[in-house]
């Protein structure tokens, strides 16, 4: 019976450490997203409360730890019931931890097993060591229990894993400062000591990986060009590409360039050193840690009034809130040219024809001079990024010809705009916006196909306060680009229905789904040869539980 009784205890015990794994690799993983921040990961905790603490995993974790404290006070209960009672009361912890806390679906944006996760880990194993030996030294007159106590400890872990990384990331905090600068520095060494090297900084709410992968097209026609790769467009991102990736070959250098507060973008520049700069948009991305849109104009102005006399900056000028602080506080000593489509600018698009194969246009140049550019992106907002990289592309001499092979080359990246087809219908992945003036723009392109056209979308996020009446808008701007709409989640698409019903959309017309699965499900349902359908907007992991 005994070694029953073992067997049982050890095959829990390494479940439950399989499971506090799963569920520290989730923890770690959101707290990724968050960029290490604890005041983020801490409001992700507080809105995901049943994620990070499942109620029924905590009900059962206090009557465990209630028996084993009755058995410590010596109230007659046997040793034999308590542990068979445990076994029990463990193996349903395992199952709670199995349906409420969702550790094992797949994940959107995986977590990526760095040296920094590794020593967060450490800390936390070193935290619970501490704990589970303070816990065994009490326990020392009732010995035999201590396979007992650790399948307790191993519950109670369980139970706060997210907290536990959470306290592991605030204690690492002083090391991981101290590593952090020693990389900086020997960053800033790096482009320092590279004299032919110029590095062109790209920022704006929106629009800055679409700028980038436009930019480092055109310039890689005449020179050998490095950018950030995916989202590295933090401090360590930006200096982990200098270390690792910039090598003496290249001669311009594209650093993508994102914040969530006043004096990121600053920070950025003083690890890069911009010589160029691009301001792609000004908008309410964000505005939870920003607070206000002032905060994020003067933020996001930081790129171009770093940059030096000698310097260029391009900035948007049909964007209302560039312009207003660009004519009113701006404190740069460059040269700034202008860009954009409707108002009059330095480097301005025009004649733009847009097709299912892609989109036409001329570009006046500030010398008057008018090149016609064809391309297979779509959407407006792609236009104002080719346009923005045209512009430095001329300024750094490089031919319109070479320009126009480019820009001709150009592919959509991934999940922005990008057209698929898929059977007899075709998809326009939109999925990576989440912003307002891409996601009406995108609409805008799903309008001008021909054929059946379906909007599949969760909505927007991360728009502080005005989060509500810009989704709401959302769905008034679908009345006249869509003939149906798949709306994933009930609760968080709310204002896109008050939208659409407030312009009239035909509730027929209208599916709300539950989740992305049966999203696609009903997709596959209404969707006719010949259709469009516009997935936009892809809930971050962060807010999708």
């Amino acid at each position: 019976m005994m070694i029953i009784t073992s067997l049982l205890l050890l095959a829990i015990g390494f479940t439950l450490v399989f499971t506090l794994w799963k569920r520290m690799a989730h923890a770690l993983q959101m707290l990724q997203q968050c960029h290490y921040m604890n005041d983020r990961f801490t409001t992700w905790i507080a809105g995901h409360r049943l994620v990070a603490f499942p109620l029924p995993l905590s009900v059962l974790v206090v009557i465990y730890w209630g028996l084993m404290v009755l058995t410590s006070l010596s109230t007659g209960i046997s040793e034999v019931a308590l542990t068979w009672g445990a076994l029990i009361i463990s193996l349903l912890g395992v199952g709670m931890i199995k349906i409420s806390s969702g550790v094992s679906k797949e994940s959107k944006k995986p977590l990526k097993i760095t040296a920094r996760v590794w020593r967060i880990i450490a800390t936390g194993v070193v935290v619970m060591l501490l704990f589970s030996g303070l816990g065994l030294a009490l326990l020392e007159s009732h010995i035999e229990l201590v396979g007992v106590q650790v399948i307790g400890w191993l519950l109670i872990f369980n139970l706060f894993a997210y907290f536990l990384m959470l306290v592991a990331n605030w204690l690492n905090k002083p090391m991981e400062n101290s590593i952090r600068l020693g990389f900086i520095n020997d960053a800033r060494r790096i482009i320092k000591n590279s004299q032919s090297l110029d590095v062109v900084g790209v920022t704006g709410s929106y629009g800055k990986t679409s700028t980038k992968h436009a930019l480092n097209a055109i310039l890689s026609e005449q020179f050998n060009t490095l950018m950030t790769p995916e989202s590295y467009n933090t401090p360590m991102g930006i200096t982990i590409t200098i270390r690792n990736y910039l090598k003496p070959i290249h001669s311009k250098f594209i650093a993508e360039m994102g914040a969530y507060k006043v004096g990121e973008i600053n920070e950025l520049c003083n690890i890069a050193y911009p010589k160029y700069g691009i301001l792609t948009s000004v908008g309410p991305q964000h505005l939870e840690t920003f607070k206000t849109i002032d905060h994020v104009k003067q933020t996001k102005f930081e790129l171009i009034e770093f940059l030096p006399a000698d310097g260029i900056g391009f900035i948007n000028i049909d964007d209302e809130n560039i312009r207003d602080y660009y004519e009113n506080k701006f404190k740069g000593v460059c040269t700034v040219y202008t860009y954009g489509i409707n108002q009059k600018a330095d480097y301005r698009a025009k004649d733009i024809v847009v097709s299912e194969k892609g989109t036409t246009f001329n570009v006046v140049f500030r010398d008057g001079s008018v090149h016609e550019f064809q391309t297979k992106l779509l959407g407006l907002h792609n236009i104002y990024n080719t346009v923005a990289s045209i512009a430095l592309g001329n300024e750094l001499g490089i031919p319109v010809e070479k320009m126009k092979i480019a820009v001709r080359k150009m592919k959509p990246v991934t999940h922005r705009l990008e057209l698929r087809r898929n059977g007899n219908f075709t998809i326009i992945d939109d999925a990576f916006n989440s912003n307002p003036v891409g996601s009406k723009m995108a609409l805008e392109v799903l309008g001008q196909m021909s054929g059946k056209r379906i909007v599949l979308t969760p909505g927007m996020v991360d728009l502080g306060s005005a989060q509500y009446e810009l989704n709401k808008a959302f769905g008034t701007y679908m009345k006249d680009t869509c003939d149906y709409v798949i709306l994933v989640g009930k609760k968080q698409t709310e204002p896109i229905q008050e939208g659409l019903a407030e312009v009239g959309f035909p509730k027929e017309n209208i599916t709300v789904a539950e989740n992305l699965t049966e999203a696609f499900k009903v997709m596959y349902e209404v969707v006719e040869p010949g259709a469009f359908v516009l997935i936009e907007n892809d809930l971050p992991e962060l807010f999708a539980e």
